[in-house]
């Protein structure tokens, strides 16, 4: 028997899984308006059916945060990755590979919005966790390591150029 979307509730695990793939699927082909939306709408959903910490629930968002990325909502990325990284912290531990994942991610954000000290700060944490529990040849550990190498990079850039580096304070 063929199930059909209709046939199920809104908040059904099914559905919501469902238009999960399809938004991850709009994002991968490049429509991202498309997969913000569906996104959008399975986060809202989840919200009032899952607790904060639920698994699938941060996975959603997880996954809008990097379709806003993609969409250039850099404001809405980073609260949301915030929002998440906070929630993974309180509930897994250091060595997570989701709670990695997520720092690692909004260590990326934070330096391609220009936060080069909060970009460091959380990508050192990543590579410091990973070099416990990781070998020096894993992937994971050595993307991490050259994204917080390009971090160093480009606020030695901005010091030489004395551009905006992202470290200055509002005193």
């Amino acid at each position: 028997m063929v199930v059909i979307e209709a046939d199920l509730a809104e908040n059904h695990p099914h559905r919501l899984a469902s238009q999960h793939a399809l938004a991850a699927t709009y994002q991968s082909n490049g429509q991202i308006k498309e997969a913000v939306e569906l996104f959008e709408h399975v986060v809202a959903v989840e919200a009032d059916i899952l607790p904060e910490n639920h698994p699938d629930r941060l996975m959603s968002q997880h996954e809008l945060a990097l379709a806003y990325g993609a969409d250039g909502q850099v404001k809405e990325a980073i609260e949301l990755l915030e929002h998440v990284v906070a929630v993974r912290a309180s509930i897994l531990s250091e060595d997570h590979p989701n709670r990695l994942v997520s720092e690692a991610i909004l260590g990326i954000v934070y330096q391609n919005n220009g936060q080069t000290k909060e970009a460091i700060e959380m990508l050192e944490h990543v590579v410091a966790v990973q070099a416990v529990k990781l070998s020096e040849d894993h992937p994971d550990r050595q993307l991490s390591s050259v994204w917080l190498q390009s971090c160093y990079d480009r606020l030695e850039e901005v010091s030489v150029s004395g551009e905006s580096d992202g470290l200055e304070t509002d005193d």
